[in-house]
């Protein structure tokens, strides 16, 4: 009798079990958590970023974010933060520093967050995709290395106390961003490539609009730098648009089928 309920407790259990997943898609689920946690993580690094610089960006910039990461000579970095004689430097280059450490831990979440999507990008091809993903891999790494770099770059030059001491980082800041811009919106390119050719949705054919056009946008910042920051908003709005799909519209839909 024992055996039997044991055995009537296990078969009930594997029966809920099925109808949970038919329910629910666990890999858009993991997603979906993905994304909110890197939503989250983007408001506290907002909480840190200063919304004005001490003077002016350069190049056309409206964030001195982004200004500061395509710095190339002493002035561009002082009309940011200020000079270390000025009032509002301590205040500033904290907050600098404090927003380059916690970046770190950023880059690998926007990372993960980014191979997620690429892998759901490619899932109705996934034999043709396995390759091709390899290298849209190798372009993450290498776009999330100059990442790396680029905060080391920043954080030696919010420590320089004059002009001179920023020369070295300053030699290298601004290519080392323009490598790590390249990468991810050439990902991003390739991701809104699959979801344009395989995707009949609204959200997706729509983001992959935004995907692309951050990708010519940021081939065009070879000539206008400040594009950059256009190409970021698209590319965020793009990547937004695909994690509504596959992250809500997906992840509680009844009629989601495991991928």
């Amino acid at each position: 009798m024992e055996f039997l309920l044991g055995s009537w407790e296990l078969t009930d259990f594997l029966v809920f079990s099925n109808r949970m997943k038919e329910k629910i898609n666990f890999p858009e689920v993991w997603g979906l958590s993905l994304g909110i946690f890197l939503l989250l993580y983007s408001g506290f690094l907002n909480y840190f970023s200063p919304a004005e610089p001490y003077a002016e960006t350069h190049s056309g910039f409206r964030s001195p974010i982004i200004a500061l990461e395509t710095a190339e000579t002493p002035k561009h970095v002082q009309d940011i933060i200020g000079t270390i004689d000025t009032e509002e430097f301590p205040g500033l280059t904290k907050n600098y520093r404090i927003l380059n450490y916690f970046d770190f831990g950023f880059i690998f979440c926007y990372m993960a967050f980014l191979a997620y999507t690429g892998h759901y990008a490619g899932r109705r091809v996934r034999t043709i995709f396995l390759r091709i993903f390899l290298g849209m891999i190798l372009l993450l790494v290498i776009g999330g290395f100059c990442d790396l770099v680029e905060n080391i770059l920043i954080l030696n030059l919010l420590d320089s106390k004059n002009a001179e001491e920023m020369l070295p980082s300053l030699e290298y800041l601004k290519s080392t961003s323009q490598m790590k811009w390249f990468c991810l919106l050439t990902y991003s390119a390739i991701v809104g490539i699959y979801f344009w050719l395989y995707e009949k949705g609204f959200l997706l054919r729509f983001s992959s609009v935004m995907l692309l056009t951050s990708f010519f946008l940021g081939l065009f910042s070879i000539v206008r730098i400040h594009l950059l920051e256009i190409a970021f908003a698209f590319m965020a709005i793009g990547l937004l648009l695909a994690w509504l799909q596959y992250g809500f519209t997906l992840a509680f839909s009844s009629l989601a089928k495991k991928t």
